[in-house]
Order: structure tokens, then sequence, then C-alpha cells
């Protein structure tokens, strides 16, 4: 029902666009416009409404996907940024539960996150809503390191900032039409234009659906197959001239199959093969109300952001025909958060901008485990009748239960406040120089409720005396509680920069971040187990207290880092240019706890990594255009508690690698008005799955391709993705003794039909 009212609503959307199609701009963004967004000047904007730099001569690493960029490489979503970005890479966690990224070795696997992502100024609190459909995106910009000062806790790796049109400004009618082999179907429409002199709306939504790629030999059917949907909405009213208010809804809603794990051996990789249900459904909610003020000399902005979403995961936590155990997590998050800002926005070498930030993230989870039979035959029946193992004369207990469900109800409420301020000073004692600085104080508050228990129903047969009849007994323990952190962290910055004129500088920066702490509710199926040992058998010793277990503090860096960007040949090529070296103390790592039926996090190590970037852009004539975007990290783990000293940090690559040649030819009163014909090369490695890295992905690449042609309103795209169905394991993990991972994704390829008014 839920999808059909979706499909209405996304017909309603292209019926819209043929009506208003009239007015509208015949017009295709093909053009690789990298180079013009930063020598020629064609792109100017501000990085974000609170920072003291152009976006063009900001002091960091940066990457700007234009629309043009984002069309042409098939990017729909943050995980198909992987690799093309220097440093920048997300494993294929199975399922849009978890987008873990990893920038410059800095990342989290399983829970919490180390990059910060921002759509039109508001911030999404969990990474389980990262994986979205990006529809309408007017640009989207990558920070690499530290963004604390700025954006605060969870921006220790970086930030991904992603911006919508707006309709006071951009006013054209969009369709794509895309079919596929693993039966690809996407529809995707958009219509943006202008209400009045004041006012301006725009209207998207999508349709995304394939088979999937990898099958479930236990039930012979895809494993992977997804349904999603959803769309935008967006008015902006410039009130008066200084004056704009934009409000922006967005929807969006996925029912995927998931986790299309198989066994690993060998550098192998066996299809999926599990007898109970992988499944993700999701869905997000978003609204958010920016207001802006602006005249000659300051630039006020409040941003309010409510996010909500409601998910459903299954998960076969075995991997395996047997009917062990398995998990059926639901989570539901209502998010709230408010900043204002304000800032200078004047030519003024002295630039200045003060804020303040507040959020309230109130998220539930249901994590229900339950043992099937064989779970319940091998691992829960010896561990209540290990009594008898040691004592012959000791009670035997026969479980009863076909199934044993572990009940465990979390509330994890986090809250936040913040204030911070950022100054730049240009030309410095002599032309060109300038110093930014910039200092905040976080004050964040975070909460767990917990309530597991666990029941086991039994027969008990007394050995002594003989003969004596089996009675019923039943077995039974719970964990209800809370705790509570609270902690308050300084984030200082400082960056210089010397400007040689218009097109060409160098920076220096030093800048500190860190992740908040949390709470590990994905273990407490062992620590119930653990305290219902403790209560049956009173030779058992358990050494894990809730208090200790379930939390774990934050993670801090330091990040040291040398840049230069310039044009190097004039209109032909550019290129930056970036040395670093981060220091990280209190490492969140994650490993899977000895049972399998769940993970815990400790602050266990600490680490350092240091690297190198470099991006070209070569336009070597009228038509054909060159790229690369490499990245090195050598990122190792130090003062480790847990014998990994001098080891690579798991899932981070040592290298990233991203080629492009794109040839564009534009036609005058013929046929076609346009062709366009490019081929990317994105590769990665070596990737070290674990941390004593016994097991890892050599480098290896992918080879995507797309070809072209418009006339008028009309564009046809012929695509195709690794298209040399290069094999590789897109994720690693080790779980009851078993090695798991999952197949990076096959050849697709298909075609697009564009309309554009």
């Amino acid at each position: 029902m839920k999808r059909n009212v979706i499909l209405v609503y996304l017909f309603f959307i292209i019926g819209q666009q043929f009506l208003l199609a009239e007015n509208k701009k015949n017009e295709f963004e093909y053009n690789s416009d990298t180079l013009k967004s930063y020598v020629l000047n064609e792109v100017i904007v501000s990085s974000s409404s609170k920072e003291t730099n152009e976006l063009k001569t900001l002091p960091a690493s940066i990457t700007v996907l234009t629309p043009s960029q984002i069309n042409s490489l098939k990017i729909n979503s943050v995980k198909d940024l992987s690799m093309i970005i220097p440093n920048f890479f997300i494993p294929d966690y199975g399922s849009k539960l978890s987008t873990p990224v990893y920038i410059r070795g800095i990342g989290e696997r399983a829970t919490g996150q180390t990059i910060g992502v921002y759509v039109d100024n508001m911030p999404y609190l969990d990474k389980s809503t990262f994986d979205f459909d990006f529809m309408d995106i007017q640009r989207i910009e990558v920070l690499r390191g530290p963004q604390g000062t700025l954006y605060g806790r969870n921006a220790m790796g970086g930030i991904i900032n992603i911006f919508t049109h707006s309709p006071l400004n951009y006013n054209q009618t969009k369709i794509l039409l895309s079919s596929g082999n693993y039966g690809l179907m996407q529809a995707k429409a958009a219509v943006s234009h202008r209400l009045d002199d004041q006012s301006g709306l725009s209207v998207s939504g999508y349709y995304d659906s394939n088979d999937g790629y990898f099958t479930n030999q236990y039930t012979g059917k895809k494993a992977d197959g997804m349904d999603a949907a959803g769309g935008r909405f967006r008015l902006d009213w410039q009130a008066s001239k200084n004056l704009i208010f934009q409000y922006i809804f967005n929807y969006d809603y996925s029912d995927q199959g998931a986790f299309p794990y198989g066994v690993y051996t060998n550098g192998k990789i066996a299809d999926p093969n599990y007898n109970m249900e992988g499944r993700y459904i999701r869905e997000v909610i978003g609204n958010n109300l920016n207001i802006s003020y602006e005249n000659e000399r300051i630039l006020l902005t409040s941003s309010t952001g409510y996010q909500y979403f409601d998910d459903n995961m299954k998960m076969d936590t075995d991997y395996s025909p047997e009917s062990i155990f398995s998990i059926n997590q639901k989570q539901v998050q209502n998010a709230f958060t408010e900043e204002i800002t304000i800032k200078s926005n004047d030519k003024r070498n002295f630039q200045w901008s003060f804020g303040s930030m507040g959020f309230y993230d109130n998220l539930h989870t249901n994590t229900p485990t339950t043992f099937g039979q064989d779970g319940v035959r091998d691992l829960l029946s010896p561990m209540i009748n290990i009594g008898s193992t040691m004592n012959p004369n000791a009670p035997t207990f026969t479980i009863t239960d076909e199934t044993i469900t572990v009940p465990g109800v979390f509330h994890t409420p986090s809250m936040g406040i913040a204030l911070f301020h950022q100054v730049t000073y240009n030309n410095l004692f002599v032309k060109g120089l300038s110093v930014t600085a910039g200092i905040r104080v976080d004050y964040e508050k975070n909460k767990l409720d917990y309530n597991s228990s666990l029941l086991i129903n039994t027969n008990m047969q007394m050995k002594m005396p003989p003969g004596t009849p089996p009675r019923r007994m039943p077995l039974d323990t719970a964990l209800v509680g809370s705790e509570s952190m609270k902690y308050t962290k300084v984030i200082p910055k400082l960056a210089l920069k010397y400007a040689f004129d218009d097109n060409h500088y160098l920076y220096a920066s030093v800048s500190n971040g860190y992740k908040s702490g949390g709470y590990n509710v994905n273990m407490f199926a062992d620590l119930i187990q653990n305290a219902f040992r403790e209560k049956y058998d009173k030779t058992f010793n358990n050494a894990l207290s809730v208090k200790e277990a379930a939390s774990y503090k934050p993670e801090y860096s330091w990040n040291y880092e040398l840049g230069y960007k310039g044009e190097l040949v004039k209109d032909v090529l550019y290129g930056e240019f970036a040395g670093y070296y981060i220091d990280v103390r209190d490492i969140q790592l994650t490993q899977f706890v000895q049972s399998g039926q769940g993970r815990i996090i400790n602050n266990a190590a600490s680490a350092k990594s240091f690297g190198g970037e470099v991006s070209l852009t070569a336009h070597l004539f009228n038509d054909f255009n060159l790229s690369v975007n490499y990245g090195y990290t050598n990122a190792t783990f130090k003062n480790d508690t847990l014998g990994y000293s001098g080891k690579r940090i798991p899932f981070a690559p040592q290298n990233t690698l991203a080629l492009s040649a794109v040839y564009n030819k534009n036609f005058h009163k013929k046929w076609i008005d346009n062709f366009n014909i490019q081929a990317q090369y994105n590769a990665a490695g070596r990737i070290y799955w674990t941390e004593a890295n016994d097991v890892y992905q050599n480098f290896y690449g992918v080879l995507n391709a797309k070809a072209s042609f418009t006339k008028g309103f009309f564009g046809l795209a012929f695509w195709a993705k690794n298209m040399l169905n290069e094999e590789y394991a897109a994720f690693y993990f080790e779980s009851m003794g078993r090695n798991l991972a999952q197949r990076g994704k096959p050849m697709q390829w298909g075609i697009d039909l564009n309309l554009r008014f």
C-alpha cells in the first residue's frame, strides 16, 4: 500500500513536468566543469553559513561535485562517492542500516560516526540515515580532516555537505527513466520554478528497484533485491530584499533484502546460504526550516531541523542453513537540532563568525535475539547443564522451548549544546597572508536505559534419589537499569594560508576533532547469558559488569596538514596537493563477541595516520578533459592493549585512485546537439579486514563508462559499471569462528532516458 501511494505521488510529479515544460530552458549539464568551477570562477559559494573563507580558497582539503559530475558519474547516494574522492572509502555493509565512512584511515564500521552529513544545513545524527537517494542536488562538498570547530561532534574524519537546488534561482523540469540488468528500474522527476517574484517551489520524487545481485543457495532466491521510493518538497520565500525563508521536507522509504554474506575461504567468497530472512526496511522523514537575514555587513542564519526514522532489520546472525539464532532489530529516532550563526558579510580583511548549536536525539531500540532449534540444543542446553558435567549427582535440565527469544529494549537519549567562534584575517603583515583561528566548546550528555531478560522453560531431572520424576522448572534472569555519561570538549583550530595570486596558494593547518561516546546495546545477549550463568552456576565468575561492558568513551584526534592549490598551467591544468599526519587517542575498537551474538566497542588503542593526496584536472583541448584523484594512507595502531601495535587499521585502504577521461562535443544545426563519452577507473587497496592483519583485500579496481547523446530536451545515455566484472570482497567479518564476506557487485549495464524542459 505504501509503495502504491509513493508511485502515485511520483507519477503526479511527472505529469506536472509536462504542464510546466513550455516555460523551461532546454539545457543539459554534460560538460565536465570542475576546472571551470575553480579556475574560471564560475562557481563561487561559501562552504557554509558559518565559514569565514570562500569555498574555493578554503585552507583545507575539499572536493566539490557539481550537478554535471553527479549525473555523469551516476552518483545516486553517498556510497557512490567511495574511491572517487582521495582517501575516501565506504565498505558495503550489505544494507542501508549502516554507512561506515573512512577518511584518511579514520572511521567506524559498527556504531557511531566519524564524519558528519549535512543536507541543506540540517545535520543527520545517525548513520542509519546516511544512505538516501540524491535527488535534484545543486552540489556536494566533501571536507577531509577534522571539522570539529564549526561542526562539533562526530566530524573528526570530515564533513559531507549536500545542497539541493533553490527554486528562486533554478528553474527546470527534469525526468529520468532508467533500466538495466538485474531487474534495475529507476524513475526520477523534479520540477523547480518560481511562483512569483518572491517565492519558488520545487517538488521531486523517485522510485528505484532491482532484483538483487546474489542468490541465497538455501532458498534459491535473490538475497538482496530492493524497492525504494521517496520525494522532496521545497518552498523558498524571499520576504524582503534581506530576508529569506526556506522550508524543506524529505521522505525516503526502502525495503531491501540484506546481508548477502557468504563463507570466505582462501580468498574465495561462497554464495549466501542461510535459512532465516535477511531484510531491512527503513522510513526516514526530514523537516528543516532555514531563515537567513543578510545585509552589507552581516549574514544571520537559523537552521531548525527535525528528523524521524523508523527501521526494521532482520538478520540470520549465524549466516548458515542451521537455525542457531537471529536478530530482529527495530529503531525509532526523533531528533531535533537548532543552529544559529552570525558572520561578517563584507569585503574587509577581518572576517568573523559566531554561532551556537543544540540537539536532542531520542533513540529507542528493540533488539530481540531468537535462538532457533539448533541454538537451543547446541548453545543454551550445554550452558544450563554445565553443572552436571562437573558433578555427576547434579540434576540435568531438558529445555522444553522449541525456540527462545531474549528481549532487549533500550532507550539511548542524547543531548548537547555548543558555542563556536572563528575568525579569518586576510593580508596579515603582507599581502596574500591570512590566518584562520577557531574554537568550539561542546557539552554532551548520553543516557542508557536497558531492559533485557532470559527465560528458559525446562524439565529438571534429579539424580538422587533414583527414580525421582522430572518436574517443570523455569529458569530466568533479568538485567534492568540505567547508565549515563557526560563530558565537555574544547575544539580548537588554526590555519595559515599564503596566496601568491587569485589562483595559487599554500596552507598549513592544525585541527582537533572528536567522536562522541556511546553504549554497546548490541552485546546484551551475551551480558544476559553471563548474568544467567552467574545466578545458576556458583562456580562461574562473571568478569563483565554492565557498567564496564555497556559504555565506551569519546575518541579524539589531532590533524596536521600542509597543502597547495593552484592553476599549474593557465586554463589547462589545475592541481591540489596535501600531506597530513593524524594522531588518534582512545580509538573505539569494534570486536564481535566470542558467541557471535553481538559486538562490543572498547577504547582499546591509539593510532597514527599519515599520508598524502593529489588531485589533477587537465583541460587538454576544447573537447577533452582528464582528471586524477589519488590518496595514500598509512594508518597503524600504537600503544595498543590488545596486541595490535604496529598493525594497520582495518577497513581503511592504503591507496585510493580515481582516473577519469571525458570527451564532450557540441554540434551546431546537426542531428544531435551534444555527444559525451567518458570512462572512470576507481580503485582501492590494500584493505586489511582484521586488526591482526591476517585477512585482506589486495588492490583492485572497477572500470565504468557512459556514452550520452542529446537533442533539444531529449537525452539518451548508455552506461556500464564494473565492466571487467572484477571480483573483490566488499566487506568482511568473523563470527562464531567462521569467516564471512560479501562480494562486490558484478558488472551492471543499462540505458537512461533524460527529459529536460
